[in-house]
Formats: structure tokens, C-alpha cells, sequence
């Protein structure tokens, strides 16, 4: 080639497909942050609230489901294709939603959605690789995330806008609407894109059974948690017991070996993040019901998650300072420290003032805390990853499964006791605090468990080799 090679995503030759990577990623951004904010109103006006968490368990699992139909598809049907699927499968979910009538329906768009979600992570990432050369896909990958903190500032505000002036069911009605600019920037460019020349491999059959056991799994553990006041505690306790047994049978087959256990080095890294998201997303997923039911408006419950994700990006920056001198592991651990106390913090800030603008304002205080340490975390798991990982995009796939169900599991299992206090119509301050208390106990684990990423031992003043992974 004679052209000098680009050094940057938004040279001429690349703008508009970089600008129709973020436009379609932050429809996504926005709909999520949007779900979260709303999701009280949503609950009360289904007339479900004690079956609050099911519009975001059944996202999840749904997205565990397209990376599933990704990994194995998206080198073998040209990109185009499997963009246009992404971005019409949003589409319809939404619509669904949006003149939805029951909470059945709903949950139906919402796995529709969630579906398009989880080939979206993947296809991003092959888009990134096949379209750019090697020297821009670094500020490419750093596009993509922040691709989600524009909708994270606006969308929380956005969204409360639409419930007051509209209705909930704007918000999904004007997605289709929206995806309308990333279809006219994104897929003509896809089309210059060579379709890859992929096998799939022996074990991908066997991924895709583990995954339909793995949602199996999930799908029981949902099902189990959400009849928590309709049957005693044992007979709820001893179905999540089972459930848990399929999800970890089914890893055998998703995760490196040792995830179960964050053996040392990479298992654990994986491990973690898992353990990660099941302590802020399910405590998180709580705060704008807690809110809204202490008379905080929509609008002010969405700012809050908007500024968290303001300081989710500023412990992300914080966490690339070459002047700091830390180590992964001490990252990690400030990190999962700072999570935990902003964890135990947080019902004293929501439920203990008196009156409800404090509580917002103290909310928003503790709760930008936690992102901030999550901001240092997420990230260093990512490093980590790429310096212990063999195969990047097997590596990485299970990163990402292993969000999914930390969010999935952590949250059905939280929503038990709200889904228990709801059936005897008190749902009061107390569930909020056990809910919080058990998430804070997750994060502390992962506190415990984050030195095991280190893939040296330490014997006096002599770094031994950890061979055995042990």
C-alpha cells in the first residue's frame, strides 16, 4: 500500500463506519440505562412488582444466548447480515415492549432485545478487528466504551423526561426510530467487508448444548426465586440449589478450567468478573425502587445511575495512571474495597434520612463511589486478561458470560427476598437492607479472592512460578 496507514478511527476513510459503531452501541447504551431507570414505573403499571427483576434476568439470559448464536455464526454469514438481524431484532423486541400489556409480553420483548444485545458484543468486536488495521484497533476498542457514557449522562434524565411527558412505553416506541442512523452510517460500509473464511470447530456443538443447559439453569433458578412467599423457604431454597448445579455443570464447558474455584491466573481473573457484577448490577437494580418509594421522582432516581457512570469512567482513567505504581492486584483490591464500603454504605444514605432530596443527594454521593471502584476493576480484569489469555476471543467470550451470569444469578437470587415481601404486601425499608447486605458479602469475597490473579507466588524475596494454577 502507498497510503500512510491511518492512525486514528475517525480518519476520513473510516468516520462514518466509526460513527455508526457508537450510534448503534449507544442505542444499546441508552436502552439499557433507560430499563433501569424506569423499570419501577414499568412494575407498578404491569401490576408486577413482585416480579420486579424479571425484565432484567430475562435480558441477560437472552443475551447469553446471542453470544452463544454469535460465536458460532458471525464468521460465517457475512457481517451485513448479522448487523441487519442485530439491529431489526432490537427493533421488533422494542416494539413489543412499547404495546406490551402484561408483564408476559414484555419479558418476551425484553428477551428479544437481550438477544440482539449479546450478538452486538460480539460482532462489535470482529467489526473492530476486520475493519481497521492493527494500529487503530487499540483507539477502536477504546471507542467502543466510550461509545456507553454519553448514553449513561444523558439517557437517566432522557428517560425520566419521556415518563413525564409520555409514558414509560415512549422509550421503547422510539428505538426503532433511532436505529435509523446507525442502519444508513453502519451497513453500507459492511458491505466492502470479505466474509471470513471460518470452519466451526468440533466443541462449538457441544458450547451451544452447554449454553441451552446453562439457560436452562438460569431459567429454573428465576423461576424458583420468584416463588419465594408462595412456597416455604426450603422448598425455594433447595430449587435454587439444584439450579445452581446445572449453571456450574454447565460451565464445564463455557469457562477455562478452575472458574468455579478462581484457580490462580486467569480462571480467577474470569471468576471475578463474574463475582463483580453480581455485587454492584444487583445492588444497582434496587436503587430506583428504593428511591422512587421514598417519593424520589424518575427523573432524580435516573440522574444518580448518570452520575455513577460519570465516576465508572473517571476510575477507569484513574486505573491507567503509569504515575500511580500499583499493581494489578492492588487496583483490584482498592477497587472491590471501595465497592464493599459504598455496598454497606448505601442504606444508610437511601433509607436513613428524613427527608427524600437528601437521601437522593446522599445516594448519589455513596453510589458514584462504588462506580468508581468498578471503573478501576472492570478494566483491570481486561489487562489482566490479555496478558494471561491463549486465545483472545475464547478468553474473552467467557469474560463476558461470566458478567452475564454474575448479574443474572446475583440479581434472582437478591430478588427472592423483594419477590418474598411483596407476596405478603411488604415489600419495606428492612428488604432493601438484607438485599444490600447480601451484594456487599459478594463484593467481599471478590475482595478476598483478588490477590489468586497473580500468576506469580511470592517465597521471600523470590517470585516462584505458579505452575500447578493452585
Amino acid at each position: 500500500m502507498t497510503s500512510s496507514p491511518a492512525v486514528s478511527p475517525w480518519t476520513v476513510e473510516y468516520r462514518k463506519l466509526s460513527l455508526g459503531i457508537v450510534a448503534l452501541v449507544s442505542v444499546f447504551g441508552f436502552e439499557g440505562i433507560a430499563v433501569g431507570t424506569v423499570m419501577p414505573v414499568v412494575a407498578r403499571d404491569l401490576h408486577s412488582l413482585a416480579h420486579y427483576t424479571i425484565g432484567f434476568t430475562s435480558f441477560s439470559m437472552a443475551s447469553i444466548a446471542g453470544m452463544a448464536f454469535a460465536g458460532v455464526w458471525v464468521d460465517r454469514i457475512n457481517l451485513y447480515r448479522v448487523v441487519l438481524v442485530t439491529m431489526l431484532t432490537l427493533a421488533f423486541g422494542s416494539l413489543i415492549i412499547g404495546f406490551s400489556n402484561s408483564l408476559q409480553i414484555f419479558v418476551a420483548g425484553r428477551i428479544l432485545q437481550g438477544f440482539a444485545l449479546g450478538i452486538d458484543l460480539v460482532t462489535m468486536y470482529v467489526i473492530v478487528g476486520r475493519a481497521y488495521p492493527e494500529t487503530v484497533r487499540p483507539k477502536a476498542l477504546g471507542m467502543l466504551a466510550g461509545a456507553w457514557v454519553i448514553p449513561g449522562l444523558v439517557g437517566p434524565a432522557l428517560a425520566g423526561a419521556m415518563v413525564h411527558l409520555w409514558s414509560w412505553r415512549s422509550i421503547f416506541l422510539v428505538i426503532p426510530l433511532v436505529l435509523l442512523l446507525p442502519l444508513t452510517l453502519l451497513l453500507p460500509r459492511l458491505h466492502s467487508l470479505p466474509p471470513a473464511t471460518s470452519n466451526e470447530a468440533p466443541q462449538g456443538h457441544v458450547k451451544t448444548l452447554a449454553v441451552i443447559l446453562l439457560i436452562g439453569g438460569l431459567t429454573l433458578l428465576q423461576f424458583k426465586s420468584g416463588r419465594a412467599g408462595h412456597e416455604t423457604w426450603l422448598v425455594v431454597a433447595a430449587g435454587i440449589a439444584v439450579a445452581l448445579t446445572v449453571i456450574a455443570v454447565s460451565t464445564r464447558w463455557l469457562m477455562p478450567r478452575g472458574y468455579l474455584v478462581a484457580r490462580r491466573g486467569l480462571p480467577a481473573v474470569i471468576a471475578l468478573r463474574g463475582l463483580v457484577a453480581a455485587s454492584y448490577f444487583s445492588t444497582e437494580v434496587f436503587i430506583p425502587l428504593a428511591l422512587q418509594n421514598r417519593g424520589v421522582s424518575v427523573t432524580m432516581s435516573g440522574l444518580i445511575l448518570g452520575s455513577a457512570c460519570v465516576m465508572w469512567f473517571a476510575g477507569s482513567s484513574f486505573q491507567g495512571s503509569a504515575s500511580m505504581g500499583w499493581s494489578r492486584s492492588r487496583f483490584l483490591l482498592f477497587g472491590f474495597a471501595t465497592l464493599v464500603t459504598a455496598t454497606l454504605l448505601l442504606p444508610f444514605a437511601v433509607l436513613a434520612p428524613s427527608s427524600h432530596r437528601t437521601a437522593a443527594l446522599a445516594t448519589a454521593a455513596v453510589w458514584s463511589f462504588a462506580a468508581f471502584g468498578v471503573g478501576v476493576i472492570y478494566p483491570t480484569l481486561g489487562v489482566l486478561l490479555l496478558e494471561d489469555s491463549t486465545s483472545y476471543a475464547a478468553d474473552s467470550a467467557s469474560l463476558q458470560m461470566s458478567d452475564s451470569l454474575g448479574v443474572i444469578v446475583g440479581t434472582a437470587i437478591s430478588g427472592a427476598f423483594l419477590t418474598a415481601a411483596s407476596a405478603q404486601d411488604d415489600p419495606n425499608s428492612n428488604v432493601f437492607r438484607i438485599i444490600w447486605l447480601l451484594t456487599a458479602a459478594i463484593g467481599g469475597v471478590a475482595l478476598l479472592l483478588a490477590p489468586r490473579v497473580q500468576t506469580t507466588i511470592t517465597k521471600g524475596n523470590v517470585k516462584v512460578a505458579n505452575v500447578s494454577g493452585d
